[in-house]
C-alpha cells in the first residue's frame, strides 16, 4: 500500500513539473518607439511589437504620404511630443521582463500585471486592433480603450481614430 502512495505521489509531482509553465524573461536592450523594443534572452536578440493593437507609429507607417491621418498623428506628436517617448520612460535598459509570445508579437507585462499593450491603449497612443478576437485580452482591452475615450486621453482627445478610419479598416 506504501508503494502505491508513492507511486501515486511521484506521477503527481511530474505531472505538475510538466504543466507548470515557467514565464519567459527577457532582458531589454533598447526602446526605438512605442511599438518597436529590443529584448534578448541568452544571445538570442528579437524585436517585441505590442499583441493585439495598432500603435499610432503602425498607422502613420500605413497611412498614405501627407494623409489626413499622417497630419493628425504629426500633429499630435508636435502637441504632445513626450507621448513619442512613453515607452522609453517606462521601460529601463538591461531590465528584465516577464515577456509572451503570440502571433509573432509580444504580451509584454511592462507593469506588474499590466501588458505594454494595455499601457498604450490606456494613454491613447494605440486602439485595440478593430477584429481582435482573444478570449484572454479582449476584455482588458476594451476596458483600456473604454476608459482613454471616456477621458478623452491621448489619441482619442485629437479624434484620430475619425480621421484614420480607413488605415484602421486595414487591421
Amino acid at each position: 500500500m506504501h508503494k502505491i502512495f508513492r507511486y501515486i505521489f511521484i506521477f503527481l509531482l511530474f505531472n505538475i513539473a510538466i504543466l507548470s509553465k515557467e514565464p519567459t524573461l527577457a532582458i531589454l536592450r533598447s526602446v526605438d518607439t512605442n511599438e518597436y523594443q529590443k529584448f534578448s534572452i541568452g544571445m538570442y536578440e528579437f524585436i517585441c511589437r505590442p499583441y493585439g493593437v495598432v500603435t499610432l507609429e503602425e498607422l502613420f507607417q500605413r497611412a498614405e504620404a501627407n494623409s489626413l491621418c499622417q497630419t493628425s498623428i504629426n500633429e499630435f506628436y508636435l502637441k504632445n511630443h513626450m507621448q513619442r517617448y512613453f515607452a522609453q520612460n517606462l521601460l529601463k535598459n538591461r531590465q528584465t521582463y516577464h515577456i509572451e509570445f503570440k502571433e509573432n508579437r509580444c504580451i509584454l507585462y511592462a507593469k506588474g500585471r499590466l501588458s505594454m499593450s494595455e499601457l498604450l491603449i490606456q494613454n491613447g497612443l494605440a486602439f485595440k486592433k478593430p477584429n481582435f478576437k482573444d478570449k484572454e485580452f479582449e476584455h482588458s482591452f476594451t476596458q483600456s480603450q473604454e476608459y482613454a475615450q471616456r477621458l478623452e486621453i491621448g489619441l482619442f482627445k485629437e479624434k484620430i481614430e475619425k480621421k484614420c478610419v480607413s488605415e484602421l479598416s486595414k487591421f
